[in-house]
């Protein structure tokens, strides 16, 4: 037969009671709070200030410097008497028996003649030798002008019209300055549009004619130094009527 539930805790139960208490008493304790009192003295407290006086240093008297000692010259020895000699009496020249007669003069040498040498002959000129005139400098100026006219009228000569449906509807017209850069051998090396004519179609005209033409190299003596050389020319494309 089984116990019954409480008195198997029995011991348990027993101690119950008093754990209760004890827990009772530790809550009362924590709730009660101390009250702090603040102890005041009546009594003031009188603060004076003094000032205190600071003992006087001793004088301290420095001894008197020591007189400086003075420079005791040597004795000078006494200059001997220097013995004084008697001037000795000059010799008395002898007077000579003056003559009345002249001394007889002597016989001047004569200058010799002076002959005066005679002129040397002057050289005879010698003809002097013709030297050849320089050769005439070529006018570079000139020749470069002449040369960049003929690029021009070349250009001018091989430039045609755009063709298609476009051009022939639109019919643009205008003028397009070009640019291009020459070797000396007359090879072009890179060309662009300088001003353009606000026509593509032109334009395009404009290069192609660059690439088509053919030029010729440089004068002999232009543009010297300047292995290429950069030109412009205007191109003016016109529809043609009809």
């Amino acid at each position: 037969m089984r116990a019954p539930f409480l008195f198997r805790f029995r011991e348990s139960l027993a101690g119950l009671p008093s754990l209760l208490v004890l827990l009772a008493l530790v809550l009362a304790g924590v709730q009660q709070s101390t009250r702090l009192v603040r102890h005041e003295d009546p009594t003031p407290v009188q603060i004076s200030l003094f000032e205190e006086t600071l003992p006087a240093t001793p004088k301290v008297e420095t001894p008197p410097l020591p007189e400086p000692l003075k420079k005791i010259e040597p004795p000078q020895p006494q200059a001997k008497p220097v013995p004084i000699s008697k001037p000795t009496p000059a010799p008395v020249a002898q007077e000579r028996p003056v003559t009345d007669a002249p001394a007889p003069l002597a016989a001047l040498p004569q200058p010799a003649a002076h002959t005066a040498p005679a002129p040397a002959p002057a050289p005879a000129p010698q003809p002097v030798a013709a030297q050849p005139a320089p050769p005439p400098q070529p006018n570079t100026a000139n020749a470069e002008s002449q040369y960049v006219a003929k690029l021009r009228a070349h250009l001018n000569s091989i430039k045609r019209y755009p063709t298609g449906r476009e051009a022939s509807q639109l019919k643009p017209q205008g003028k397009v300055r070009v640019w291009f850069v020459l070797r000396r051998d007359g090879s072009v090396v890179d060309l662009g549009i300088d001003e353009s004519s606000n026509s593509m179609l032109l334009d395009d005209a404009a290069r192609k004619t660059i690439n088509r033409a053919a030029f010729t190299a440089f004068p002999e003596g232009s543009w010297s130094g300047e292995h290429t050389h950069r030109f412009t020319a205007d191109l003016e494309f016109i529809p043609a009527s009809g």
